[in-house]
C-alpha cells in the first residue's frame, strides 16, 4: 500500500504543478466553460443509466464528450486511449480486440471473455463492434471498477459505453466533416437531421467513408500496399408520441477492408537483410487481408406512469468476417506463402427489461427490479491450404509448385461452431438517509450456459488430435486417453464431427454504495462489489499427449473478485476546478489472464518438438491502485485538464506457466529441450509467482489545455494541446524493456465561437518520437512451413515488434447547421 500512496501523492503534486490549484473531471471531459465562460461546464453522465452530473456519480467515470471528440480529432476507437489514462485498448486484425483497464491486461487473443464490457445506446455488444468504426458519436463514458448490477453483464474491470446521437424531435439540421492528412488518409462523414412530425418523429441518417494506409508497415518482398478502407452508414428514429413514450431506434451497417503486413525485426540471415523497428516493414511474400460486413440495431423504449419507469433495451449484431492470414510472417522459405484461412460468422441478441422508480424529492427508497437474456452465436471455419508464390525465389535445390500443391497441401478444415446463453435477475434498493446520505445495494443472479462443437477433416496425411468430450470414446469412435476427460484419435483422411462441450455456471454478483455529502460542493464515497467471469476452453495448444499441466490450462476455471474503493468528488474556487481521487483493491480468485511466452512440449503423433506461446492460465491476484483527474479553467478563454491513473496488479505467490529450463521451479532464460520435458515428465514447467499479471506500465498521466482568443465578430481563433505520458515499462515482453516515452498532439486553427464551422490544423506525435513497444521473445519460425520443407528452412532472423506511429500531419474542415 505504501507504493499506491507514494505514487499518490506524486500525482497529486504534478497536477497541482500543472494547474496551480488542480481539479477534477473526467480524464477526457470537455474543457470548453460554461455559458458564462468562467466556470467549467457541467457534464452529464448515465453510469447509473439516468443522466446526471458527474460529480453526483459515486465511482470513477471518464466521460469523453463529442466536443472533445472533435476537437482532439479522435475518429478512431483505438484513439481514446489517449485521453484515458489507464485504460488500453488492442484490435489484432478484425477479430480480436478488447480493453485493459484498472492493473489487468486482457490479451485479446485469449480464450477468456473480455475484462471490460462494451456497449452501444446501452445494448451489450461485442468488442469487436465499437472498435471497427466511430462516427456521429454523442458520447463515450469509462466506468471503471466491477461492472454488472446495473446494466447487462458482469465484467471485472470496468464498462465502456458509446451512445451515438439521437435524431432531434424539433429542428432539421446536420454537419459535415473532412479531415485529410499526409499518411494517405481520408476521412469524410456527415449526418442529416429530418423531424418527419414535429416534436413526435424524427429520423436522423449519418455515414463515414475512412481510408488510410492501416498500420503503414509495407514488406520488402511485396509491391502490395497496405490499405485499410471502411464504408459504413446509420440510421437512427425517434418517436415521442406522448410526455410518457419515448423510443430510439437504431441500425447500423459496416463494410471493412483491410490490407496489411506484420512488423518484424532483427539482425536477419544469408538472405534476409537487417531490420530495424524504426524501419516499420516486414518481409512476408504476400500480404494479410480480412474483409468485414456488421450490422448492429439497438432499441430503447422508456414509459412512465405513476411515478413509475419502465424500459425496455434491446440489440441484434452480426458479423461475417473472410480473412486470409500469411503463417510465414519471418519468410522462413522465399517465394512461399503458406495462407490460413478462415470465415466467421456470428450473430448475438439481447434483451432488458427494467422497472424503476423515477426519483423524486422526499422520497425515502427508490428501486429498480429487472430480467435481462442474451443469446449469441459463432461458427468459424478454419482451413490451412497451401499456396505457392511464383518467382525467382525458392527452396534449395529448386522449387515445383505442382510437386508442392500435390505433395503438401494438405487441406485441414475445422469448424468451431459455439452458442452462449445468459438470462439474468437484478434489482436495486437506494436509501436517502436525509438530504445529504445515500446508501445503495444492487443484485444480480445469472445463469450462463455454453456450448462448444468441434467438427475437423483432413485430406490425405494423418494427424492425431486430443479433444474433450462430454460423452464416452467409444460413442465417438475414438480411442480413450490415459487422462480423463481426453479421448484421441488418429485420423487418416477422417472427419470427427460433433465433440461438443457444455457448461452451465450460476454465480450471484452484488454491489453496496455509501456516499455523504459534505456540501454543495464535495461527495465522499465507499463503494464494495464483486464480480464474475466464465471459465474457458484454451485452443491453440495442440498435443497428441496431453498431461495433467498442459490440461488445466486447456480447460480454466471460472473467475471471481472483490473490489473495494473509497472516493472523493469535490467543486473548487467557485466552479473553476474539480478534484476526483479513488484508491482502490480488487482480489481474484482464478483470475484468467495471459502469461509472457513460455515454451511447451508440443507432440503429434510419432514427433515430437518444442513450442514457444502465450498460455492463459489461472491465478490469485491482487491489485491495487488511484485514480486521480482534474480540471482548471484558469482564465475565461485559456483551461486545463489532467489526469493520472496507477494501478499495480500481481499474482498473489501462485503457480503459473513460466520458461524454467531445469524444471526447479525457479523461471530462468534457458530453452529446454525435447528431452529435458521428457525427463521432468510434464509437458509445461510451472513457478511460483508474484509477477505482473498487467503488461501495460504501473501508470501513465495525460494532460490537454486549449486556449482561444477573439480574433473578430463571431470567430475565435484557438490553440489546443494533448499530451500522453508513459513511464519506463519492462512488463510487455521478457525481451524488452520499454524506455519512458511521450506523444505530443497539436491543433490550431478557427472557429465560429457558435460552433456552426471550423477549420483545424493538427500534428499528431509532433515532435515525432519512435519507440518500440512490442517484440517477440523468439525468432521467428513458421511450423507449417518447416512440416513442409523441414531442415531446408532454418530461422528468419526475425522477430515480431510495434513501433509508435509516426507523425501524422493533417487538416479538418467541419460544417454544421440547425440542430447538427
Amino acid at each position: 500500500m505504501r507504493t499506491i500512496l507514494t505514487a499518490a501523492l506524486a500525482g497529486v503534486s504534478m497536477l497541482a504543478i500543472a494547474s496551480t490549484s488542480a481539479a477534477q473531471t473526467a480524464a477526457a471531459a470537455d474543457t470548453s466553460a460554461s455559458a458564462d465562460g468562467n466556470t467549467l461546464g457541467e457534464i452529464v453522465v448515465t453510469a447509473r443509466r439516468r443522466s446526471e452530473s458527474l460529480q453526483e456519480v459515486p465511482q470513477v467515470v471518464n466521460a469523453v464528450t463529442s466536443d472533445t471528440l472533435s476537437k482532439l480529432n479522435i475518429q478512431r476507437f483505438d484513439d481514446v486511449q489517449a485521453v484515458v489514462p489507464g485504460l488500453s485498448l488492442a484490435s489484432s486484425g478484425a477479430l480480436s480486440s478488447g480493453a485493459s483497464l484498472r492493473g489487468v491486461t486482457f490479451d485479446v487473443n485469449s480464450a477468456a471473455p473480455p475484462t471490460v464490457a462494451m456497449y452501444m445506446n446501452d445494448a451489450p455488444v461485442e468488442t469487436n463492434f465499437l472498435f471497427q468504426s466511430m462516427f456521429d458519436v454523442g458520447q463515450i463514458e469509462v466506468l471503471r471498477g466491477p461492472q454488472g448490477t446495473t446494466r447487462g453483464i458482469a465484467a471485472p474491470s470496468g464498462a465502456i459505453t458509446l451512445t451515438t446521437r439521437r435524431a432531434s424531435l424539433s429542428d432539421f439540421g446536420g454537419y459535415g466533416s473532412v479531415t485529410l492528412n499526409d499518411q494517405h488518409g481520408r476521412n469524410v462523414q456527415g449526418a442529416l437531421n429530418v423531424p418527419i412530425i414535429r416534436d413526435v418523429l424524427a429520423v436522423r441518417v449519418a455515414g463515414l467513408l475512412d481510408q488510410d494506409d492501416a498500420d503503414g508497415v509495407n514488406s520488402i518482398r511485396s509491391g502490395i500496399s497496405p490499405r485499410s478502407v471502411t464504408n459504413a452508414f446509420r440510421t437512427s428514429v425517434s418517436y415521442e408520441p406522448n410526455d410518457a413514450i419515448n423510443a430510439n431506434l437504431m441500425w447500423q451497417h459496416l463494410d471493412k477492408k483491410v490490407t496489411s503486413f506484420a512488423q518484424v525485426t532483427g539482425s536477419g540471415s544469408a538472405r534476409n537483410p537487417a531490420i530495424t523497428p524504426r524501419d516499420r516493414v516486414g518481409v512476408q511474400d504476400q500480404a494479410s487481408d480480412y474483409r468485414q460486413h456488421m450490422d448492429v440495431v439497438t432499441a430503447q423504449i422508456d414509459s412512465r406512469i405513476f411515478g413509475q419507469h419502465l424500459s425496455y433495451v434491446g440489440s441484434y449484431n452480426y458479423m461475417n468476417l473472410s480473412s486470409r492470414s500469411a503463417l510465414d510472417v519471418g519468410d522462413v522459405v522465399a517465394g512461399v506463402e503458406i495462407l490460413q484461412r478462415m470465415n466467421t460468422r456470428s450473430s448475438n441478441t439481447t434483451h432488458e427489461i427494467r422497472l424503476a422508480s423515477d426519483p423524486a424529492p422526499g422520497r425515502v427508497f427508490d428501486y429498480t427490479v429487472g430480467a435481462y437474456y442474451a443469446w449469441g452465436d459463432v461458427h468459424a471455419i478454419l482451413s490451412q491450404p497451401g499456396t505457392f508464390l511464383p518467382g525467382a525465389f525458392g527452396p534449395p535445390g529448386g522449387f515445383n509448385p505442382a510437386q508442392f500443391n500435390e505433395r503438401y497441401q494438405v487441406p485441414t478444415r475445422v469448424e468451431l461452431p459455439g452458442l452462449t446463453q445468459q438470462t439474468s435477475f437484478f434489482g436495486n434498493l437506494t436509501a436517502h438517509l436525509g438530504p445529504n446520505t445515500e446508501l445503495s445495494a444492487g443484485v444480480r443472479h445469472i445463469t450462463y450456459i455454453d456450448k462448444k462443437g468441434t467438427t475437423l477433416s483432413t485430406g490425405t496425411g494423418a494427424i492425431a488430435i486430443a479433444l474433450p468430450v462430454p460423452v464416452p470414446c467409444s460413442l465417438a469412435g475414438l480411442a480413450a486417453s490415459p487422462y480423463s476427460g481426453f479421448c484421441e484419435a488418429p485420423i487418416p483422411g477422417a472427419t470427427l464431427q460433433n465433440l461438443a462441450g457444455r457448461e452451465k455456471y450460476q454465480p450471484t454478483i452484488y454491489t453496496v454504495s455509501l456516499s455523504h455529502r459534505f456540501s454543495p460542493d464535495m461527495l465522499v464515497y465507499a463503494n464494495h462489489g464483486t464480480s464474475w467471469r466464465p471459465g474457458a476452453t484454451q485452443i491453440g495448444i495442440f498435443n497428441a499427449e496431453i498431461d495433467p499441466a498442459l490440461g488445466s490450462v486447456i480447460f480454466l476455471r471460472p473467475e471471481t473478485s472483490r473490489s473495494y474503493e473509497i472516493g472523493l468528488k469535490s467543486t473548487l474556487l467557485e466552479g473553476r476546478a474539480r478534484l476526483n481521487v479513488a484508491l482502490f483493491r480488487q482480489t481474484f480468485n482464478n483470475l484468467i489472464f495471459r502469461t509472457a511466452p513460455v515454451p511447451y512440449l508440443s507432440t503429434n503423433g510419432s514427433s515430437a518438438s518444442v513450442s514457444t506461446t502465450n498460455i492463459t492460465t489461472n491465478a490469485d491476484a491482487v491489485i491495487e491502485g488511484i485514480d486521480i483527474d482534474t480540471a482548471f479553467q484558469i482564465t475565461r478563454n485559456w483551461s486545463i485538464t489532467a489526469a493520472l491513473s496507477y494501478a499495480d496488479g500481481r499474482v498473489d505467490n501462485d503457480p503459473i506457466p513460466c520458461r524454467d529450463a531445469n524444471f526447479d521451479g525457479v523461471p530462468d532464460a534457458g530453452s529446454p529441450t525435447v528431452a529435458d520435458f521428457r525427463a521432468a515428465g510434464t509437458a509445461l514447467a510451472f513457478c511460483q509467482s508474484n509477477g505482473s499479471v498487467s503488461q501495460n506500465p504501473l501508470w501513465n498521466a495525460t494532460i490537454q489545455t486549449e486556449y482561444v482568443h477573439p480574433v473578430r465578430d463571431n470567430v475565435d481563433a484557438f490553440v489546443r494541446g494533448l499530451f500522453t505520458y508513459y513511464p519506463e515499462n519492462g512488463r510487455q515482453t521478457p525481451a524488452l524493456t520499454i524506455d519512458p516515452y511521450g506523444l505530443l498532439n497539436l491543433y490550431a486553427g478557427v472557429r465560429s465561437n457558435d460552433g456552426a464551422w471550423e477549420l483545424a490544423f493538427f500534428t499528431k506525435n509532433a515532435l515525432n518520437h519512435g519507440q518500440i513497444l512490442d517484440q517477440g521473445v523468439d525468432p521467428l519460425r513458421t511450423g507449417s512451413v518447416e512440416g513442409f520443407f523441414g531442415a531446408q528452412t532454418g530461422a528468419s532472423g526475425y522477430t515480431t515488434s510495434r513501433y509508435t506511429a509516426p507523425r501524422e500531419v493533417g487538416v479538418t474542415i467541419r460544417y454544421a447547421f440547425g440542430s447538427r
